[in-house]
Parts: C-alpha cells; structure tokens; sequence
C-alpha cells in the first residue's frame, strides 16, 4: 500500500462500537511504527479527518462538512429527493438509494413513508454485500472481470448466500438478475422486513446505484408487487434522466455492466 492508503486506512477503524481510539492501541492495530503512526494522526487531525477526543481520537469535522458538500452539490441526490420522496408518499414504504465504493454498498439518501417500518441498513450503515435486494442489483450491474474478483475473493461467502456454489453458477444468477432488472427480498436483513430493489444507471457515475423499497414483510405479502416494480422502475427512469440532463447525450438507458 501507499504511504497515502496506509494513513486512511486508519479510518476504517473506527466505528459505532469503537468510536474512540487511543493512539497506542490504533497504531497497534495498523502495524505501524510509532513514529509513523504519531505521523499519521498529526495529519488526519490537521485536516479534519480526526480530532483528539477524551481517550484519544475519534472521527473528525471535516467528514460532516464534506457529507454536506455531497448533499448540496451531487447531481445524483438532487435528482433523486423528489422522485424518492413521491414514491415514499405513494406507497407509503421506505425508499432508499444506494451506492458502492470498493467493497461497500450502503444507503446513501432515505425518505420515510407513512406506513414504513424501520430500516435496519439506513442511510451510511454499510449493508451485507450478497444479502438483500440493493447489494445483488448493484453487484449484478458490474463486469464479468469484477464478477470473477469478486468470487475470487468471497467464493464462501458467495455460497452461504445461495448466490452459486461455482463460479459459473455466481456468474448466471448474476446475469438472471440483470435479465430481470428487479430483485424481491423477503427476511433477508430484518426477519420482519421485506421489499424490493432495481438498478440505476446514471451518466454521472462510473458506479450503479439501486433504488430500494422497505416495508413490513406481512404488508408486503399483501401488495401487487408487480405494481410495485413497475412504479420503482419508472422512478429510477426519472431520476436517471433528471441527473443525466447535463451529461454528455446517449448515456441514459445504456446499461451495460460497469467495468
């Protein structure tokens, strides 16, 4: 790793359970030495990434002024409060969008719905990467190439899922979702929820997004779940034509698997 990726990857330390470290124990944890380490945390603390805490140091200011910076400026999360919210309000479900970065799919914007239920993955907790409908549309909108990485590296956790036992069963349940446009998960990430998710295919990024549906599993039983589809899907037309206004044209509608 770079001296870079070394220096944020201390950051991935912290967490809800662990939200203040000391810094002997953090360089510890990294494998650094202690003058690097000391190094590190000197510039993650000057630049707002962290800040000294009672006990040592936790996530820092600049990580909320950046949050705010996305908010305002994303052609994405403009595009998709409107839209989100009007389905939140039509269907009275939760409705989500989420992204990925790396390994990491999470929710990135939320609207509540009248009669929805909480929401066990919210907006920025990291979800399951091959449970529930928002992590299989997006992985199934990537590239055979990263497909193969992927089972490369999480072939067990790939079967546990029941996602494929080999690389070629992996591989057609990817491309079954992709056919489909559409994936149902019942119980999946909370025993009392279910709902659905679709994919969206933006101009503005080089990542998918998902657009996803949260309600109570006994409500969902209860729903035209077709309807339901067709109304996410129509949605997630809408917002991809509202971010992908000022982009170069013939981007919108082209869904190819992101390399």
């Amino acid at each position: 790793m770079s001296s870079l990726t070394k220096m944020l990857s201390m950051l991935d330390f912290f967490s809800i359970d662990k939200a203040t470290w000391s810094p002997e124990d953090l360089i510890a944890e990294t494998g650094l030495s202690r003058p690097t380490g000391y190094r590190y945390l000197k510039e993650l603390c000057d630049s707002g990434l962290l800040r000294r805490a009672e006990g040592g140091y936790s996530l820092g200011p600049r990580i909320i002024e950046m949050d705010y910076y996305i908010r305002q400026s994303d052609r994405l999360l403009i595009a998709c409060q409107p839209v989100m919210s009007r389905l939140a309000q039509e269907t009275g479900c939760n409705i989500l969008l989420a992204s990925i970065y790396g390994v990491r799919i999470l929710a990135v914007h939320q609207e509540q719905g009248e009669l929805a239920c909480p929401v066990a993955y919210g907006r920025g907790r990291p979800m399951p990467l091959f449970r529930g409908g928002g992590s299989k549309v997006i992985l199934a909108a990537l590239s055979p190439a990263r497909h193969k990485r992927l089972y490369e590296s999480y072939a067990a956790q790939i079967a546990e899922a029941g996602l494929g036992d080999t690389w070629k069963a992996f591989r057609a349940h990817m491309l079954k979702i992709q056919h489909e446009g559409h994936v149902i998960s019942v119980g999946e990430l909370d025993p009392d929820a279910a709902g659905a998710a679709v994919p969206l295919y933006t101009g503005t990024s080089l990542e998918p997004a998902a657009l996803i549906l949260v309600t109570t599993r006994s409500r969902f039983a209860l729903t035209d779940q077709a309807r339901l589809i067709e109304l996410m899907k129509n949605s997630a037309r809408q917002i991809e034509l509202a971010s992908s206004r000022d982009s170069a044209p013939g981007l919108v509608g082209q869904h190819h698997p992101v390399p």
